[in-house]
């Protein structure tokens, strides 16, 4: 049986996850009226296409390749993300909103990319297995197994396997799921405002490619837990801390933008 405790957690991260970004662009969209929403709504596209559809075409070469070697690994997960991310941000600044000059709508992008990650990638997965959850425990595990396999053993034991799983994964790794999503759309927004800069500011075109190794070293510590090198505990002090560095430089970049800008419409 799957504790109903960790069903609560699922289903509770689930809703969050999925919220949240909605609501945080509502708010933002509410409190800056010139903002354009079509920016948030960017953002999640170009999420999708970078990260959820060329990023995994990519994956499917490489990761048999560099699996087994734990540096190549780190170096190819970490670098994969932040090339494929940041130039997806950087080529829709460039080009459906090169228009757009206001900061803020950068703001509303990163929202966008990060909440439409954190609905897609933890938001409807949690609460799709919080429903096979309360399916598993009405029906057992066993029979729950033999009714997704569709009569293959070998996909019997696959599902009875990530079941057992589930049943086995405290709840508080389901709540630590949301505060690492919270996380992530903060950096995300943060990185969004800095290739903004990049884009719009002359001399700045270097931030792009520092964005890039930025994010990769963001996600360094994920890749080492993945590889059972770094234990789940100390990821997230350590992304905590460098999302923090990214906020205060971006806060930096989001002046310089705003300064920057104003000098132009002044002359």
């Amino acid at each position: 049986m799957i504790p109903n405790i960790t069903i609560v957690a699922m289903t509770v991260c689930g809703v969050l996850c999925t919220a949240v970004p909605i609501a945080a662009m509502i708010i933002f969209k509410k409190k800056n009226k010139n903002v354009r929403i079509s920016s948030f709504f960017i953002g999640g596209g170009v999420f999708i296409l970078f990260a959820l559809v060329l990023e995994q075409v990519l994956h499917s070469v490489m990761l048999p390749i560099v699996s087994e070697n734990t540096v190549a690994f780190t170096l190819y997960a970490a670098f994969a993300a932040g090339i494929f991310e940041e130039t997806g941000r950087f080529a829709a600044f460039r080009t459906v909103m090169r228009k757009q000059v206001d900061p803020k709508d950068s703001i509303m992008y990163g929202i966008g990319h990060g909440g439409t990650e954190a609905i897609i990638i933890t938001g409807i997965s949690l609460l799709s297995v919080a429903v096979t959850a309360v399916m598993t425990n009405s029906m057992g595990i066993d029979a729950m197994a033999q009714l997704s396999s569709g009569g293959n053993p070998e996909t019997e034991q696959l599902v009875r396997s990530q079941l057992e799983s589930i049943a086995s994964t405290g709840a508080g790794i389901y709540l630590l799921s949301f505060l690492e999503r919270i996380i992530a759309m903060t950096f995300h927004t943060a990185m969004s405002v800095m290739v903004f800069e990049s884009a719009r500011v002359k001399g700045k075109g270097w931030l792009f490619p520092a964005c890039i190794v930025f994010h990769a070293a963001l996600d360094v510590p994920a890749a080492l837990y993945q590889m059972s090198i770094v234990p789940l505990i100390a990821v997230y002090p350590i992304i905590a801390i460098l999302t923090a560095a990214a906020v205060f430089f971006a806060v930096r970049s989001y002046r310089r933008i705003r300064d920057a800008l104003g000098e132009e419409s002044a002359a």
